[in-house]
């Protein structure tokens, strides 16, 4: 894994991003230290993607009737 310093980051970001594989991480320094990860994630094709909007239609079969009331033990907070 690479890294670079906190204060190279901003004037070389989207250079880095352009240069990372999906997958590839990149460490973020300060003092010394890693503050952050930069990851490329890997792209996922939206038509292959197992979620789509509407796809849990007819899932849910039983909701309790006070589903949405508040629960006694929170009481104390409200």
């Amino acid at each position: 894994m690479n890294e670079v310093a906190l204060n190279d980051v901003g004037s070389i970001f989207k250079d880095l991003i352009a240069g990372l594989r999906p997958g590839e991480e990149v460490g973020v320094l300060q003092d010394g230290e890693r503050v952050a990860t930069i990851r490329k994630e890997e792209h996922r094709d939206a038509a292959t993607y197992p979620c789509k909007a509407g796809s849990a239609k007819g899932k849910i079969l039983y909701m309790a009737d006070d589903f949405d009331a508040p629960l006694d033990d929170f009481a104390e907070y409200m």
